[in-house]
């Protein structure tokens, strides 16, 4: 049996063509007191389940639009559009209902879908979920049609509803979201108690086939995390760099909020005087504050020492009343320090929490870590040293990112050896303990080494960014004990 007049009526009043309907296999039939239209869904050109759609009654106090023939495989809508190879590679249409689907084929998109029995209720769900459910056995039964390959563009037509959000977020999760669109629908023209058409069928009711087409055509891709247009992306804050008050040396290095930096050299050959020197200056020029994470020095006694001694430049116990609380007024204002309790394990997890009150409650804007070896490293099972190291290193760096820090870690190297006159040879990056990540990872990376009792070499191996941050080159210096700074003598070498 074709459609009768009436079913006829009914189809042209949705604004579908009853020609496109009869192609697709629809027809009517008597059901119930009524008259239903008949949805066929094929596979290889063979129905393998029918559909009934009354739109004339609510029979028994109870919705009676739908049913179906029992023990119908429950397959999508148009199914074979998905074998026919004139439209591998195009864009694929999802929508919730059959008649959608039609508005969508009626409107051009002939590799269009309906989903087989409407949208799930909402809620969270993952792939592992959505492949134990037997909601979408329709997709998994056959999910080398939906391959990237034959169907790169998946554009989900859901209804402007709770279950269509539902079904987006399903689907988008079963196929891939960097392959997934989704609709935003038209103004409705009708009074239907809503102000937007809630599916294509009532675009296609209110503006036509162009409507659809435009529709569809708007489709906005699902956002995925970590890919964006630049117009996208946010604005990042001014890049301030401040310069260290060495006028050599500030050609090899300058700081960076944002940026990770590590220092080693032979243990006693002046890494944390060096680092005390270099980043007081810049905190005292720029007003910033240091974070101390120093596991080998005692804040109370060594880092309250060499704080007063570096400001006021003579000894500690040489400053007069006056000078000590000049200076302990300063290293309250400018200086916080991470004290692991005698109970605590400083981990890379403890030290990212404090580091964070740090940055959060005392305004942290330089953070040192003095030295890395004496952080408890706590290892994943089965996780090597390289790759302990790479991870940390890694939060060490977004850290840093995300709270616009600079982070200086000390580090010693593994060993120290000696040339054939007995001298200690000069470490690189690649010797300190764990990995080549401490040389690849760093933005810049320092040497501290001592040449003879009056000279210190300052190496900058490692520069990320040469033209910003400073280049590679060695500049000889002079230690002063007692002002706790040192005094540039000589470049060594050419920059």
């Amino acid at each position: 049996m074709t459609m009768t007049d009436a079913m006829m009526a009914v189809i042209e009043a949705r604004g579908i063509d009853i020609e496109l309907a009869a192609r697709l296999g629809f027809r009517s039939e008597p059901r119930g007191a009524g008259e239903a239209l008949v949805i066929p869904f094929v596979r290889n050109g063979e129905i393998v389940r029918r559909k009934y759609r009354r739109f004339d009654v609510i029979e028994g106090g109870k919705d009676q639009k739908w049913s179906q023939d029992a023990g119908g495989l429950k397959i999508a809508f148009n199914e074979d559009c998905l074998r026919d190879q004139s439209l591998f590679g195009k864009p694929l249409v999802i929508t919730e209902g059959e008649l959608d689907a039609v508005a969508a084929i009626q409107a051009g998109f002939h590799k269009t879908i309906s989903v087989p029995d409407g949208a799930p209720p909402p809620g969270e769900r993952s792939r592992e979920d959505l492949e134990s459910a037997k909601k979408y056995d329709w997709v998994f039964d056959q999910i080398g049609l939906f391959s990237k390959e034959q169907v790169p563009e998946i554009i989900i037509a859901a209804d402007g509803d709770a279950n269509g959000a539902a079904m987006l977020q399903d689907l988008s999760v079963i196929f891939g979201r960097y392959r997934c669109k989704f609709l935003t629908y038209p103004k409705s023209k009708a009074d239907r108690g809503r102000e937007r058409c809630k599916d294509l069928n009532e675009v296609l009711q209110d503006y036509g086939a162009a409507g659809v087409v435009k529709t569809i055509d708007r489709a906005q891709w699902l956002r995925v995390d970590g890919v964006h247009r630049m117009s996208e992306l946010p604005p990042l804050p001014d890049q301030v760099i401040y310069e260290p008050r060495f006028t050599l040396f500030r050609e090899n290095f300058k700081l960076r909020l944002g940026d990770f930096s590590v220092v080693t050299g032979t243990p006693g050959f002046g890494k944390t005087s060096f680092v005390n020197d270099l980043l007081c200056g810049i905190a005292m020029d720029h007003d910033l504050t240091i974070a101390w994470a120093s596991f080998e020095q005692e804040p109370q006694r060594d880092h309250r020492r060499n704080l007063r001694s570096w400001m006021c430049r003579q000894p500690e116990h040489t400053l007069d009343a006056a000078q000590l609380s000049s200076a302990d007024d300063w290293i309250d204002a400018r200086h916080v320090f991470l004290v692991p309790r005698e109970d605590d394990d400083a981990s890379l997890d403890w030290l990212l929490e404090r580091m964070e009150i740090a940055v959060v409650r005392f305004g942290a804007k330089i953070i040192v870590i003095d030295p890395w070896n004496e952080v408890e490293h706590c290892r994943r099972p089965g996780e090597s040293e390289t790759e302990y190291i790479g991870r940390a290193i890694r939060s060490l760096k977004r850290f840093a990112k995300a709270f616009r820090v600079h982070i200086t870690v000390v580090a010693h190297p593994t060993k120290s050896t000696k040339d054939a006159d007995g001298n200690y040879k000069m470490p690189t990056l690649y010797d300190i303990s764990g990995s080549a990540n401490w040389y690849n990872k760093a933005d810049l990376g320092v040497i501290v080494h001592r040449e003879s009792e009056d000279y210190t070499i300052i190496k900058t191996q490692k520069s990320r960014y040469h033209e910003t941050i400073g280049k590679p080159g060695e500049v000889r210096m002079q230690y002063s004990r007692d002002e706790r700074r040192f005094v540039e003598a000589e470049r060594v070498g050419a920059l």
